[in-house]
């Protein structure tokens, strides 16, 4: 298979949708219920509605409205300050906002007013995990089960605590009991699946997402969650049906429509793959990943001109896409580009320039040629003229002027070693990646291969400093067309 179709999303770690507390489906009255709530806050009336108001509480929490539940938490503090529940509900919206040690307070205030209380213990030993404070996390949860041996929120903390460790079988193992206590305890059977899965265990995954979707079968995320697993189990035809009952609940949920897309390609559907890859960037007209895989497909179909328009706009949305410079290369070169082929391998490298091994283009705007770098050069330069058969000096030489980006110096001293050493790979090498950085792709690939004839072990060398330029077709192409290695 040719395609080099972008990569498949992952299962999410949780079986909400999203993260963002205003996607998520109201109680029919709840809107209603706040805004009368709020009224009675604003008219004083909060002392005589208190059942009311802690009501709507329960309601906002549940239907993650955390800060519409923080208000009114606020507003009944006033009127009952040693109320344990309230601090932590109040906990609970914090740490559901991501304010983990703001959270920690109220907790506190909650445990100091009940100190066995499991649910609190709970939520400080949640907030502990969150921050990586494991040990602290573990000890308290052996305090909360001290209490209640058979709290099943206590076990399933205890599988976030492993979960977060990557200790997936053993989170596995807890998220279980959680299950086994409360075999209506949906979250615990997901996250026993999540656990399964990212732990390679894809046979005893697949059993525990469909143990969830017994339990909540209009979870989309829980059908998605499914179709990856069968995709691991090489079972595409089911995870197709899987990624398709989740579109079937919400024909919204892009990630649904990418790997259905990405799984239709690698079965040869490809107008299939295209139209969901086309109903991603009606959802989301950003994604350059989605292009970028309508492009994979019409150059697999060797439709080049189409690819090159789609590989264009991916790059249009990322300017940096070195996969994409590489796609559209290749379909100029079987065009017969060989300039704008050229052209776009040299842009991939650009895009792919930033490793240790090679050279750090921003390096070249803020450089700040020192004192020590000047002495050393004209110290080389009085040595070479002294003895300009010494091929050490002249390697070095070459290797200053690069360093302080005078490039053809240092093209000029690596031609002169390879007077002296003419099979010298090394200096092939940096004569190729000198060439690139002065935009001569022709001149770079060139000194490329010969560096590759001359000792294999570069070859590997440039596959590790280049891993997606070096495999790309279109490099390869180049690499093995002669005609195009003709310089001066």
């Amino acid at each position: 298979m040719l395609l080099q179709i972008n990569g498949y999303l992952m299962s999410f770690f949780d079986s909400e949708y999203s993260e963002n507390e205003n996607d998520f489906i109201e109680s029919r009255d709840l809107p209603a219920s706040i805004k009368k709530a709020k009224a009675l806050v604003e008219e004083g009336k909060t002392f005589t509605n208190q059942n009311f108001l802690e009501e709507v509480v329960d309601l906002c929490i549940e239907n993650y409205r955390y800060r519409d539940a923080l208000y009114l938490i606020d507003t009944l503090l006033a009127v009952a300050p040693y109320n344990a529940d309230l601090f932590l509900q109040k906990g609970i919206c914090l740490i559901q906002l991501n304010q983990n040690r703001r959270a920690m307070k109220f907790i506190d205030k909650s445990l100091s007013l009940n100190p066995v209380d499991v649910d609190a213990l709970a939520e400080k030993a949640l907030i502990n995990i969150n921050l990586k404070n494991f040990e602290e996390a573990q000890r308290i949860l052996h305090q909360a089960l001290a209490i209640e041996p058979k709290n099943e929120l206590i076990y399933y903390r205890f599988g976030k605590l492993y979960q977060m460790k990557e200790l997936y079988p053993k989170a596995a193992e807890y998220f279980e009991k959680a299950a086994e206590l409360d075999p209506e305890f949906s979250e615990a059977v997901f996250q026993t699946a999540i656990s399964y899965e990212y732990g390679n265990n894809y046979e005893a995954a697949l059993n525990a997402y469909e143990r969830y979707l017994d339990i909540e079968p209009n979870c989309e995320v829980g059908w998605f969650n499914r179709g990856i697993v069968l995709e691991g189990l090489n079972k595409p035809e089911k995870a197709i049906n899987s990624y398709e009952l989740s579109l079937a609940i919400d024909d919204h949920f892009t990630d649904a429509w990418f790997n259905l897309g990405n799984l239709f390609a690698d079965l040869g559907k490809f107008d299939q793959s295209i139209e969901c890859f086309k109903n991603v960037l009606k959802l989301e007209r950003d994604d350059e990943a989605a292009y970028f895989n309508i492009a994979t497909i019409y150059e697999e179909k060797e439709d080049y001109v189409t690819a090159i328009k789609f590989y264009t706009r991916a790059i249009k949305k990322d300017s940096g896409y070195h996969e994409a410079f590489l796609g559209r290369g290749y379909c100029f070169y079987k065009l017969n580009k060989v300039r704008s082929a050229l052209r776009d391998f040299r842009l991939a490298l650009a895009a792919n320039y930033f490793s240790d091994e090679v050279w750090d283009v921003s390096l070249r705007e803020n450089f700040q040629i020192d004192e020590a770098t000047i002495l050393r050069i004209n110290e080389l330069i009085e040595l070479h003229q002294a003895n300009s058969a010494d091929i050490n000096v002249t390697k070095e030489l070459s290797k200053k002027y690069s360093d302080i980006y005078a490039i053809d110096k240092a093209i000029d001293y690596l031609f002169k070693v390879l007077q002296l050493q003419p099979n010298d790979a090394e200096s092939y090498y940096s004569l190729a990646k000198l060439y690139f950085q002065k935009k001569m792709s022709k001149h770079g690939l060139y000194y490329l291969k010969k560096a590759f004839s001359v000792k294999s072990a570069i070859k590997q060398k440039f596959l590790t400093s280049f891993p997606g330029v070096s495999q790309a077709k279109l490099f390869i192409a180049l690499m093995e067309d002669n005609s195009i290695f003709q310089v001066r």
